[in-house]
């Protein structure tokens, strides 16, 4: 099958942090046989290289470098509000992605297009599938359904693209149940639950040097990793470190990532007394992330539904150190109960809860039985259902019934 990808955000050069599961996506679907190519904006940054697996056109939207603010995470203001200039530039890069994707799109002879986020890509993708007769598929990945629910003319831009799509994918029943919200068929709305690489992410991983971080051999260190922006939680783990420290002194919090929200968790670490157990590193390169992860005990996901109502579809993260074999304890939101079993491959709690959130990290520190056992069924459910390879046969199928032959 030959597929045209569009996609606001991708990897911009080796190491990017920057929807990696977008390139996971598309090159596993490359690997399965799929004639893939990937229609993605232009960034000062971006060092693509030849012999990727799949190719990639970039566009350009405007004349200055510096300009290129649309994807690549830099057009939210902590993923909650758009940055001013993005509404002014929208015309260019809609203009501009349309016809980069018509022109690959012809090129490859195209049988389907494939648009991650409903927007802007899907509105996009919607004219090119229209004008080429071809069927459309849109992935949703969180913030494209928050900013459609906010805002009259971009919901009925979403609304316009999801009724037109024959095939859609969520990674949370919260997704599904907003897609549907806003216009799309129930029965074009398919749960897809997100992967991880097992081959790169594995147990046996050499963890970085702690001493790098400010941690030694003996802390019991608590490993987090992604923007520093609200809706993922960071300050209701540093709220959990006081009690949790009352029996378990030695505990070091790691939060790998940067974003609007660091300098607030360090005035809330330092009003909490806590500042000496917590570490922001900054950014974490991609390629380092394996390793990053491997020096956490254990590995936190404490994301919540942020003051604004936007929360996380399914971190990969999350996905990753399930791979790695640690033992997780997450909160139950988003598309999180699709790949974590309480008690059984990971620990879940309630979000928004300090308490409960640290009850559940004393509950798998207390216990070696408990954090083997649950490290254990970690690494199988990824090696079993959550890997790349398996999500891409699944979006694969979906696109195989709905495609032209």
């Amino acid at each position: 099958m030959r597929i045209t990808v569009l996609t606001s955000s991708y990897p911009r050069f080796p190491g990017d942090g920057t929807a990696p599961f977008v390139q996971s996506i598309s090159e596993h679907l490359a690997d399965l046989g799929h004639d893939v190519e990937v229609v993605a904006p232009y960034d000062p940054a971006v060092s693509d290289r030849p012999g990727q697996r799949v190719t990639v056109h970039r566009f350009r939207y405007t004349l200055l470098g510096r300009w290129h603010i649309m994807g690549h995470a830099k057009s939210l203001d902590g993923d909650v509000h758009f940055k001013p200039a993005v509404f002014s530039l929208l015309p260019f890069f809609l203009s501009a992605q349309f016809v980069s994707g018509l022109w690959v799109a012809c090129r490859q002879r195209t049988q389907i297009v494939h648009a991650h986020w409903v927007l802007p890509n899907g509105l996009v993708g919607a004219w090119l599938a229209d004008l080429l007769h071809v069927p459309l598929a849109i992935s949703l990945h969180g913030s494209d359904i928050f900013v459609a629910q906010r805002n009259r003319i971009l919901g009925w831009a979403a609304r316009w693209a999801l009724r037109r799509a024959a095939v859609i994918t969520a990674c949370s029943e919260h997704l599904r149940r907003g897609a549907i919200g806003l216009g799309a068929s129930p029965d074009k709305v398919h749960i897809v639950a997100w992967g991880a690489d097992p081959h790169r992410f594995h147990p046996t991983i050499i963890p970085l040097g702690r001493s790098n971080f400010g941690l030694t051999s003996d802390d019991v260190v608590l490993v987090a990793l992604g923007r520093i922006v609200p809706k993922k939680g960071f300050d209701i783990l540093v709220q959990a470190l006081p009690s949790l420290l009352q029996s378990h002194p030695r505990v070091q919090v790691l939060i790998g990532g940067d974003g609007v929200q660091r300098e607030q968790l360090c005035h809330l670490a330092a009003d909490l007394g806590v500042l000496d157990h917590l570490h922001l590193p900054g950014r974490i390169p991609w390629d380092k992330a394996p390793a990053f992860l491997a020096m956490g005990d254990i590995f936190v996901l404490p994301s919540m539904r942020d003051t604004a109502g936007n929360l996380d579809g399914l971190p990969t993260v999350l996905l990753e150190a399930l791979a790695l074999g640690k033992p997780v304890v997450a909160t139950k939101i988003g598309g999180v109960p699709l790949v974590i079993e309480d008690g059984v491959n990971g620990i879940v709690c309630p979000p928004n809860d300090a308490g409960q959130l640290s009850q559940a990290i004393a509950r798998v520190l207390n216990d070696s039985a408990l954090r083997t056992r649950l490290g254990e069924a970690a690494r199988s459910s990824v090696e079993e259902r959550f890997n790349w390879l398996d999500v891409a046969q699944s979006i694969a199928s979906l696109f195989e019934a709905t495609a032209p032959s």
